[in-house]
């Protein structure tokens, strides 16, 4: 008959699987060492989903519109903003940078209704203009199901200036486009909001784009 020490050297070792954790290092069945990092990542998740988006809605734009204001972008290219909506990018005329040249682009935003203003340089008519837009506009690449509805539609700014506009649908979102062209400068409007916006913001971008002006227009 075998000793005791005998069957205890023959007896199978436990060996755990590498990722076993012992019992004294684990929480709810969690492995402690990882369960921090695990809630920090929620956490960053939670903030950046949830908690930003409602910040910035119930916070005031910190460059609110005054009555008599007018934006300017490249190429001597103006728009009348909307009284109170905020600046988000974009500067006052008169007031150009450091530098001289002003930004390309410009936007204004009242809630969830943005209008922003953008120019470049291109050699086509409007409605090649609208075309290049609907190809490339954050507006209906956003994955949102956003597109373009109709044929483009002329459009005759305060100044004179013929140019294109279609209109942009979505299953939440709506909004135009419309497209200007002076002489080998390309200029597109862009405007979406909530589908159910309202009559008001409406009014307010196409005043915003009836007022599109070219200064140099002026000066000739």
């Amino acid at each position: 008959m075998p000793e005791p020490e005998t069957e205890a050297a023959f007896a199978p070792r436990f060996e755990p699987d590498e990722r076993w954790v012992p019992a004294d290092e684990r929480r709810f069945g969690l492995d402690r060492r990882t369960l921090r990092p695990t809630l920090t990542v929620f956490a960053l998740v939670f903030v950046m989903s949830v908690v930003l988006p409602v910040i910035n809605a119930t916070v005031p734009y910190h460059d609110l519109v005054r009555a008599g204001d007018v934006m300017e972008i490249e190429g001597d290219v103006t728009f009348v903003p909307e009284a109170d909506w905020g600046i988000t990018s974009g500067v006052r005329a008169g007031h150009a940078p450091l530098s001289g040249a002003y930004p390309a682009t410009a936007t204004v935003e009242h809630g969830a209704v943005k209008f922003t203003l953008r120019t470049g340089t291109f050699h086509g008519d409007a409605d090649t203009l609208v075309d290049q837009i609907e190809k490339t506009s954050d507006a209906l690449n956003s994955g949102r199901g956003v597109h373009v509805t109709g044929a483009p539609v002329t459009i005759v700014t305060g100044q004179g200036q013929q140019g294109a506009t279609v209109r942009v649908t979505g299953p939440h979102t709506a909004g135009v486009i419309a497209a200007f062209v002076f002489g080998s400068r390309g200029v597109e409007a862009v405007a979406t909001g909530p589908s159910d916006a309202g009559a008001e913001p409406t009014t307010a971008v196409l005043r915003m784009i009836d007022s599109i002006s070219h200064i140099g227009e002026g000066k000739k």
